[in-house]
C-alpha cells in the first residue's frame, strides 16, 4: 500500500464522485470534437480581399470557359459547319445533274416567294393567324389490311413498281450527270472565255459550256473553301489550311493570271509566317512569271535576297535576286517606292486598315502589302529595305539607262529595240519606275466609269449601287492623293538624288 494512502474501503459517495468526473471529461472531449468538426465544415471568415483573390485564381485554374478556350471552340464549331456545307456542295458537283438542279432551284425560288409573301402578310398591323383545321380523309394513310389492293398485289394494270421506276430514273440521271471537278479543272468557276491562257485552242463546244447555275455553284464552293482555309489559319490548323488552299489553286489553275480567289497570296503569307522558304519557292516557281501580285513577287524577291545575302546558299546569287526584284517592280511600282521610303509614307497614309483583298497591280494592293506583317519581314531583314532603295535610286539617277518603256520611247526603233533587249535581260529602266502615268490612267478610268454611270437608268437598285461605287471612287482618290503628297514631300526633300 502506498505511503499516505488510507486503507479504508470506498463507499457509495466516492464511487459516484469518480463516475461523475469521468462523465465530465467525456463531455468536454465531445464538445471539443464537435467544435473541430464545425470549423472544418464552415471555415472561419477571412478578409474579403484575400477570399476574392483566392477564388479568382481557383476559378482561373478550374474554369473551362476561358477566353482562349471560347475562341478555340468557336472556331472549331464554325469549321465543322463549313465542312458540312462543303461536303454537300462537293457531292452535288461530283454528280451534277442539270435537270434536277434546275428543278430544285425553281422549287426553292417558289418556296422563298411564298415565305416572303407570308412574312409581308404577317407584318400588316392587325393580322390574325388562321387556325389550321383538321386534315380531311384524303390525307389519311391506310395501313395493314385496309390498304388498297393495288398496293399489295400487282394484278392491277395501273400499278407501277416504284423500285423499277426509280432504277430507270437513276440510269437516265447517271447518263446526264457530270463531275465538275474533272471537266472544269484549271477553269473552275469561270465563264466562257474567262480563262486568260486558253486562247483559241481550248474552245468549248455548245454542249460543254457551263450553265450559270453551275458556275454560281462552283464559285460558292470556292468561297466556302476559302472560308474553311481562313478558319484553319485562325485556329492554327495549318495542315488543313494548306491542303485546302492547294486544292483551290489546283482547281483555278496554276497558269491563270486572273484567279477568282486569293488562295495563292494567303498560302504565300502562311508559308512566310511559318518560316517555310522552300515551300514558298516551289509555289512561286509554279506560277507564271508575269503574275503581278505583290504578295508573290515581292515575297519571292525578299526570300531570294535572304538566301543570297544573309544565308549564302548555293544556287542563289545577286543576279537571281535582282531578276526577281525587277519582276516585282514591273508588276507594281507603287510598292517599290512605299518600301524604299516607308517612313514618309507611314506619316502621310491614313485609313490603310480599310484596304482588304485589293486587285493586282493597283495602288491599294501596295498599301495593303506595306501595312501588313510582310513589312515587318522586310524591316527585320538586315539590308533588305536599303537594297530596294539603292536599286530605285540608282535607276532614277542613271542617265545611261534611257527612257526604256516610258511614254514616247516606243515611237523610235532604236529605243524600242533597246527596251525589248533590256526587258529580255531583266534590266530595270527609268520607265519601269514611272508611277504617274499609271496613276493618271487609273484616275481617267474612274472618271469614264463615273460618266457612264451618270448616263445609265436611275432606278432604286442602280442608285444604291452608284452610291457604293462612289464610295469606292472616293477611297481610291483619297489614297491617290496621299500617294502624290508623299512623293512630292520626298522630291522636295531631295530623297531621289544620290
Amino acid at each position: 500500500m502506498g505511503k499516505g494512502k488510507s486503507a479504508g474501503n470506498w463507499g457509495h459517495d466516492r464511487h459516484a464522485d469518480n463516475f461523475h468526473k469521468k462523465l465530465d471529461k467525456q463531455r468536454e472531449k465531445d464538445e471539443i470534437l464537435a467544435q473541430q468538426e464545425e470549423e472544418e465544415v464552415r471555415p472561419k471568415k477571412k478578409s474579403k480581399t484575400k477570399l476574392s483573390v483566392k477564388g479568382y485564381h481557383r476559378a482561373m485554374i478550374l474554369s473551362h470557359d476561358t477566353h482562349e478556350k471560347k475562341e478555340e471552340r468557336r472556331v472549331k464549331l464554325h469549321m465543322t459547319k463549313v465542312r458540312r456545307q462543303l461536303d454537300k456542295l462537293r457531292t452535288r458537283l461530283e454528280r451534277w445533274d442539270e435537270v434536277q438542279e434546275r428543278a430544285d432551284y425553281k422549287k426553292a425560288m417558289i418556296e422563298a416567294e411564298k415565305q416572303r409573301k407570308k412574312e409581308e402578310e404577317e407584318a400588316v398591323p392587325g393580322f390574325k393567324r388562321k387556325r389550321s383545321g383538321r386534315l380531311g380523309p384524303e390525307t389519311w394513310k391506310l395501313r395493314g389490311p385496309a390498304r388498297p389492293a393495288q398496293e399489295v398485289y400487282d394484278f392491277d394494270t395501273r400499278y407501277v413498281d416504284p423500285y423499277i421506276k426509280a432504277h430507270k430514273d437513276a440510269l437516265v440521271k447517271a447518263q446526264r450527270s457530270i463531275n465538275a471537278f474533272h471537266i472544269f479543272k484549271d477553269k473552275f468557276g469561270k465563264l466562257e472565255g474567262g480563262d486568260d491562257n486558253d486562247g483559241e485552242e481550248n474552245q468549248e463546244s455548245a454542249d460543254d459550256k457551263p450553265s450559270p447555275l453551275l458556275i454560281d455553284t462552283c464559285r460558292l464552293y470556292l468561297a466556302q473553301s476559302m472560308q474553311f482555309a481562313l478558319l484553319g489559319i485562325e485556329g492554327r490548323k495549318f495542315k488543313t489550311a494548306r491542303e485546302t488552299l492547294l486544292d483551290i489553286i489546283s482547281l483555278e489553275g496554276y497558269g491563270t493570271l486572273s484567279p477568282i480567289t486569293n488562295a495563292r497570296c494567303r498560302l504565300m503569307r502562311m508559308y512566310l509566317d511559318a518560316n517555310r522558304p522552300g515551300s514558298a519557292r516551289r509555289l512561286w516557281e509554279k506560277l507564271p512569271s508575269d503574275y503581278s501580285s505583290v504578295w508573290i513577287r515581292y515575297s519571292a524577291a525578299l526570300l531570294e535576297f535572304v538566301s543570297w545575302k544573309v544565308l549564302g546558299e548555293e544556287g542563289s546569287s545577286e543576279k537571281s535576286a535582282m531578276d526577281l526584284l525587277v519582276e516585282a517592280i514591273r508588276g507594281n511600282v507603287y510598292c517599290a517606292y512605299y518600301l524604299s521610303f516607308h517612313d514618309t509614307f507611314h506619316q502621310v497614309m491614313e485609313y490603310t486598315e480599310e484596304v482588304d483583298d485589293a486587285e493586282d497591280s493597283t495602288l491599294e494592293q501596295a498599301i495593303e502589302y506595306c501595312n501588313s506583317e510582310q513589312m515587318g519581314s522586310w524591316m527585320g531583314t538586315e539590308g533588305a529595305v536599303e537594297w530596294v532603295q539603292s536599286v530605285v535610286l540608282h535607276t532614277l539617277n542613271d542617265k545611261s539607262s534611257g527612257s526604256g518603256s516610258s511614254v514616247g520611247a516606243d515611237n523610235h526603233g532604236k529605243d524600242t529595240d533597246e527596251a525589248s533587249e533590256n526587258n529580255k535581260n531583266n534590266i530595270l529602266q527609268r520607265g519601269d519606275l514611272d508611277w504617274e502615268t499609271g496613276l493618271d490612267q487609273l484616275e481617267r478610268d474612274f472618271d469614264e466609269d463615273k460618266s457612264n454611270d451618270a448616263e445609265s437608268v436611275n432606278s432604286n437598285d442602280d442608285s444604291i449601287d452608284g452610291n457604293d461605287e462612289e464610295e469606292a471612287e472616293v477611297d481610291f482618290l483619297m489614297f491617290a492623293g496621299m500617294f502624290r503628297t508623299s512623293m512630292e514631300m520626298l522630291s522636295d526633300a531631295g530623297k531621289f538624288t544620290l
